[in-house]
């Protein structure tokens, strides 16, 4: 039996609305509410795989099911970001902000770069040899880091990539790794 992976990104929180870099706080109620909603259309998987952050947390219990914490699927690290508004940082630091964006090299200050959280999601993807049915609850960046991945693409291409609270992407594992939309 080969392996299912649906990543679902965690419900809406209020960093995302108002565009700061999340700290770990809680998802919004209403999309909560829609992820229960979607628990049904998932067809019961083996169990979820969840970020440890509140927001994956939340979300994942909405879906119900069996859930597993995996470290490998927190969040972006932020670094001395974290808790700021983009716009913020876009008014002080335009030029670092311009190169991080850019360059998947660089990394806000005690912060992981693009190409660090890509190399994490890769190789905890590369080691997932389970079969069945699994639910990935986790954040915008690991669903583009893991979709950069099964693709084979170039890191520049992680910014290209939008992925909107409770939106889902599923991988395949049948002696490599493929996208199924």
């Amino acid at each position: 039996m080969p392996t299912r992976l649906s990543f679902i990104c965690h419900a809406r929180t209020e960093a995302q609305r108002l565009g700061y870099f999340a700290a770990d706080e809680p998802a919004e109620p209403a999309g909560l509410l829609k992820a229960a909603q979607m628990a049904p259309a998932l067809k019961k998987p083996v169990r979820i795989l969840c970020a440890p952050e509140i927001r994956t947390l939340q979300t994942a219990q909405a879906l119900g099911s069996e859930i597993e914490i995996v470290p490998a699927l927190g969040d972006y690290d932020a670094g001395d970001w974290q808790g700021q508004r983009l716009s913020d940082l876009q008014a002080r630091i335009p030029q670092v902000l311009l190169d991080w964006t850019s360059n998947p090299f660089a990394a806000p200050h005690n912060g992981e770069s693009v190409q660090d959280l890509c190399l994490r999601v890769s190789t905890w993807l590369d080691g997932f040899r389970e079969e069945g049915h699994f639910v990935v609850v986790t954040h915008p960046f690991i669903i583009r880091a893991a979709v950069l991945h099964v693709l084979g693409a170039s890191l520049h291409a992680f910014n290209l990539i939008d992925v909107e609270p409770l939106s889902r992407v599923d991988l395949r594992f049948n002696q490599c790794w493929r996208l199924r939309l």
